[in-house]
């Protein structure tokens, strides 16, 4: 049944549906002139001017323009009803030159010529909802990989290198002393590595949890790096985050990035070294570096508001910071509080 057969009351209705549908609806004759458009399409389209009498070519993206038309006269050569660039993510150009992003379906029918009716979709929300969504899943991916590297470095890298220092300290043990102080060396340097990895393991184990330790902590080399011109080695002793509070995680945090701005602003080094130590009933930061060393500050208040905010916060937490030279050049600060 045709409008033309309704009632006239179900044809008024009929032609408001279309009119005031959400979705765009145009009316193509075979050559491509648009001869009706509802409201929702002359809202995606914009401009001034109606659509009504321009072809419908100029609806279309410019990067795929020219093959429009000649796929437009293959489908009226065989119409069927179906949706447009199946698979594809289609657009449709606005008059200020942008694409907008939707979806067509495509119906022809027959009166006193082919015509098709597109019925088109602004897909604006969808598409990035799901940029969104494969963006989560990207990140929930490395996230995954992430974790993956850390089990295989603390499970595997780590026991190895435990293995490679007990057995050089065996070796060490029945040799003459010039090769056991090397190899004692050699044990040491072993030390330093497993503390490396064990940083690293860290790290990457809250890599994605937002405010926790080892991320903040991640954030916080990231931040001086930008300000110091290179990366600070970070090395963490001992069970770190487990033994500490909310809040002494939270002031640690804070106090390294203030020793570290500190070094950026006045220190001249080109190398910081950040240790953060489980010792005892404390847990101790000690930021090291290669720069001019600390001011004289024998008898004198600290000057600035820096070292100072540094003090503040150990003491408030029933602790120490220290400012002093270090072995051969530099300054060391030793942050050191009960946790």
């Amino acid at each position: 049944m045709t409008t033309d057969e309704l009632p006239m009351s179900a044809s008024r209705w009929a032609l408001h549906a279309v009119e005031f549908s959400p979705d765009g609806v145009l009316v193509v004759s075979s050559d491509g002139s648009i001869v009706y458009a509802n409201r929702s399409i002359e809202d995606m389209a914009g401009g001034d001017e109606p659509l009504v009498g321009r072809n419908v070519d100029e609806l279309v993206p410019e990067a795929v323009g020219g093959r429009h038309a000649r796929l437009r006269g293959s489908f009226f050569e065989a119409p069927t009803q179906r949706p447009m660039g199946s698979g594809l993510e289609l657009a449709l150009r606005r008059a200020d030159g942008s694409d907008l992003p939707v979806e067509v379906a495509l119906s022809p029918f027959d009166e006193d010529g082919v015509y098709v009716v597109a019925a088109v979709r602004d897909v604006t929300e969808r598409r990035r909802s799901q940029r969104r969504l494969a963006a989560a899943n990207q990140q929930l991916a490395l996230l995954e990989e992430r974790e993956r590297i850390g089990r295989d470095l603390h499970d595997v890298v780590l026991q190895r290198l435990y293995g490679t220092g007990l057995t050089v300290q065996a070796i060490g043990a029945g040799t003459d002393r010039a090769t056991g102080d090397a190899l004692e060396t050699v044990i040491d340097e072993i030390d330093r590595i497993i503390g490396e990895v064990r940083t690293i393991v860290f790290t990457l184990g809250t890599s994605g949890q937002r405010g926790a330790f080892g991320q903040d902590l991640a954030d916080v080399v990231a931040q001086a790096s930008r300000l110091l011109g290179f990366t600070p080695a970070l090395r963490l002793v001992g069970p770190v985050e487990s033994v500490m509070s909310d809040e002494t995680s939270a002031e640690m945090v804070a106090s390294m990035r203030e020793a570290l701005g500190n070094v950026a602003r006045h220190a001249k080094a080109s190398a910081v070294d950040v240790t953060i130590a489980v010792e005892g009933d404390r847990v101790t930061m000690r930021v090291r570096d290669d720069g001019i060393g600390p001011p004289d500050l024998e008898g004198q208040p600290a000057s600035g508001n820096g070292l100072v905010n540094l003090e503040a916060r150990a003491a408030a937490l029933g602790g120490t910071c220290r400012l002093g030279s270090a072995v051969p050049a530099g300054a060391l600060l030793s942050w050191s509080v009960p946790y």
